[in-house]
């Protein structure tokens, strides 16, 4: 996702527009998880001249699938996200919020990509009162009743349930 920053540099614009679809790559670490499915995400925002530096201001969107982290159903997150950035020349170590540009042209996929890997969510559930799945029989408790019995004692406690009976 690179763009030309020739005009903006001669001042010719004071912006650039950015409105583009982002396909994230085969080879990045997102595309190789078996928790959630990827999708294009749309980027829009702008370049701008700020006096002799520039600043990004981007906004990114996408509706992924993911696994509920309670029941493994299929579920639709909306991925979204605010860029704002300062553009610079140099690096400094001080500031992890500057984008640095060695050339006219600016790619913004590391920026995008680093800042979804940053704000992706821990777990993802289909509900807030998703009961998950039953831990002996599996069955999905959202979809059907557990026929399992709840006698399930460990037998290292066995001796305590007749502790308090008469």
């Amino acid at each position: 996702m690179k763009y030309d920053l020739t005009q903006l540099i001669s001042q010719k614009v004071n912006e650039v527009e950015i409105d583009s679809i982002l396909e994230l790559s085969k080879d990045d670490e997102l595309s190789r998880s078996d928790s959630y499915k990827l999708a294009p995400v749309m980027v829009t925002g702008a370049i701008k001249r700020n006096g002799r530096n520039f600043s990004l201001d981007l906004r990114y969107e996408s509706k992924w699938i993911f696994l509920c982290g309670r029941c493994l159903d299929e579920t639709e997150y909306i991925i979204e996200g605010e860029i704002k950035r300062s553009i610079v020349k140099e690096r400094s170590d001080a500031e992890d919020d500057l984008v640095y540009v060695e050339s006219a042209v600016i790619d913004l996929y590391d920026v995008i990509y680093n800042d979804i890997v940053l704000n992706l969510p821990t777990q993802v559930l289909c509900d807030d009162e998703c009961k998950g799945l039953c831990p002996d029989c599996g069955v999905n408790l959202n979809k059907a009743a557990c026929t399992c019995e709840d006698n399930n004692i460990d037998p290292r406690f066995e001796k305590l349930k007749n502790l308090f009976t008469d």
